[in-house]
């Protein structure tokens, strides 16, 4: 039987599901005796939470890589939160964001009080700049805007950055740019990590990602007035003692999950090697063996491959469903990431108010296959060569 687990919003597998040969994801974990003394610490000095030691270590040694002041929250979802109020939204105030992305990103902008606006995407999966320039232009009561750095694959920030500043000039007032960088860490544009840009960003550390600190997020601004604000949402709003000046939550980190996450910081570079490694020899074979599209890359850009996503062809896009099914028949674990879109959500379809043609497009013809920086050739082999059989055989 398979070792299953929920671990924030998604369903992990530790092996295969039952009958599987490869699984979607095998999360990297340390070997107990590489944490056992920090565990065996920890619990012998009662201090498991409340910004300890490891905690504290953590997000020193993050700030150094990301070039921005990080802080550990106790999970992306929450991040997000957070940082749409200490960006000042206010209640019914408007945010635009890629339709195309995991539900907390728009379940964020709700509890913290806003209304999504849906953007179109391109090609690429990251959100449309034009469409964004578009949006802003025809809707001055955007207060902020949401990109997102699917499947780690860093949005075109330089450009974002542009057409806010463009919006925010006609406005006559600033508009925020926060990005969900939930499978982004370890991504950089040209010499600059992901977790700088922006005025806030958001990262995850459950156990799909590439760093892993079993459960968690990461918050990074490079603005020291945003931090501050942070660091009392995560904690009651504390301003000291038991006062509270703002709005806040228990948004505590563990000291045992920020010593897994310490353990895998401290291997992100040998992590993302691998996978660049293994990503471009598995695109290569899907290329060659296959009809479907891998996934797209943007030069000067590193991508996490979070989420190995394809593209059916086009002409095959009405098979799309009948291939998934034939491949987990075959013992291929793979996921739809993320179809249906939000705004065809049941839940979010009340704020789609306007055509996403290349959303819709590329929803119905995705296919996330399994992929991890363990990820053998032989498993990468087999998956290939059950594509190859899915053209034809679903």
């Amino acid at each position: 039987m398979a070792t299953v687990s929920t671990v924030g919003n998604e369903t992990v597998h530790a092996q295969a599901a039952p009958g599987a040969k490869v699984p979607l994801v095998r999360p990297d974990l340390p070997a107990l005796d590489e944490v056992a003394e920090q565990f065996g610490e920890i619990l012998s000095s009662g201090r498991l939470s409340n910004f300890g030691p490891y905690a504290t270590r953590f997000e020193n040694e993050l700030s150094e890589r990301l070039g921005a002041e990080a802080l550990a929250v106790s999970s992306c979802s929450v991040g997000l939160v957070f940082a749409l109020q200490a960006l000042g939204l206010q209640p019914g105030q408007k945010v635009a964001l890629p339709a195309f992305t995991f539900v907390a990103t728009a379940q964020a902008v709700l509890y913290a009080g806003g209304v999504p606006v849906f953007i179109d995407i391109d090609p690429d999966f990251t959100i449309s700049v034009d469409d964004l320039r578009a949006v802003l232009a025809a809707d001055p009561e955007i207060a902020m805007v949401m990109g997102v750095h699917t499947y780690g694959l860093p949005a075109q920030v330089d450009a974002i950055d542009a057409a806010a500043a463009e919006a925010a000039e006609r406005a006559g007032h600033p508009i925020p740019i926060l990005y969900d960088a939930a499978h982004a860490l370890g991504s950089t544009v040209g010499d600059r990590a992901v977790g700088s840009f922006g005025d806030i960003e958001v990262f995850s550390l459950s156990a799909t990602k590439t760093l892993v600190a079993g459960e968690g997020g990461v918050i990074a601004s490079r603005h020291s007035d945003l931090i501050a604000r942070l660091r009392a949402e995560r904690n009651y709003g504390f301003a000291g003692s038991y006062d509270a000046h703002a709005p806040g939550l228990n948004g505590k980190m563990s000291e045992f999950h920020a010593v897994i996450g310490l353990h895998n910081l401290n291997r992100l570079d040998e992590l993302m090697a691998q996978r660049a490694a293994k990503a471009a020899a598995y695109a290569d074979r899907i290329v060659q063996e296959t009809d479907f599209l891998p996934p797209p890359t943007r030069p000067g850009t590193a991508h996490t491959f979070k989420d190995f996503t394809i593209l059916v062809p086009d002409h095959q896009r009405d098979r799309r469903d009948d291939i998934v099914a034939f491949l987990k028949r075959q013992g291929v674990d793979v996921r739809t990431y993320f179809a249906p879109a939000l705004h065809r959500q049941g839940y979010f379809e009340r704020f789609a108010t306007r055509p996403l043609p290349t959303t819709d497009d590329l929803a119905a013809r995705v296919i996330a296959i399994p992929f991890f920086a363990s990820i053998t050739d032989d498993e990468m082999t087999y998956v290939v060569e059950q594509l190859r059989q899915a053209q034809t055989n679903a």
